[in-house]
């Protein structure tokens, strides 16, 4: 997925983390450059499953204090050396199937503050390090 078509408020933070202009002008090295990305408080409603391709870097993600509901499947999947994900303080009521599936490094997890009823069989089994995986009241 090309960084312009992109959600928003995604794209936007992406651009501020590199301090460029022109989401075109946005190539692979550069965003898998990225270690950070903050996108608290961004009024986000909703992510597509693309969203987040080619942060191959990214070791941390917040998307604390939003309105999402649902997260699309494979959001995750390119985040291979993320460390710390906070999903607090959304409107989350389910996660998809294998959601966490390619965060094996992952350290930190913050899912409290959301409206959880159910969690999928197996959600945190490949979170193998993560001492704080597993906790979403």
């Amino acid at each position: 997925m090309k960084l312009c078509g992109r959600t928003a408020q995604v794209r936007d933070a992406i651009l501020e983390a590199l301090g460029a202009d022109d989401c075109a002008a946005v190539d692979s090295q550069a965003l898998a450059g990225i270690e950070s990305l903050d996108l608290e408080e961004k009024q986000l409603t909703a992510l597509r499953a693309g969203d987040f391709d080619g942060l191959t870097g990214l070791q941390y993600l917040s998307l604390h204090e939003n309105q999402l509901t649902t997260l699309p499947a494979g959001v995750f999947d390119s985040l291979t050396g993320l460390q710390e994900l906070r999903l607090d303080s959304n409107q989350l009521t389910a996660l998809p199937e294998g959601v966490f599936d390619s965060l094996t490094w992952l350290q930190d997890l913050w899912l409290n503050g959301n409206q959880l009823t159910a969690l999928p069989e197996g959600v945190f089994d490949s979170l193998t390090g993560c001492e704080g995986c597993g906790g979403w009241t």
